[in-house]
């Protein structure tokens, strides 16, 4: 599942559903690295635990 707008910590905007659309993982890593700068911006931590 993918986030339309990244929610960049804000765990409202994480868990709201219409916020969510359904990717496949290599369109998902495509539009993540285009938003974050190629990989994904390292050391990033968010308040809560995605388990």
């Amino acid at each position: 599942m993918d986030h339309i707008k990244a929610h960049e910590g804000d765990e409202k905007l994480f868990w709201d559903e219409s916020n969510w659309q359904p990717l496949c993982k290599s369109c998902h890593d495509r539009k993540t690295a285009k938003e974050d700068g190629r990989w994904g911006k390292k050391g990033r931590v968010y308040p809560y635990d995605f388990k």
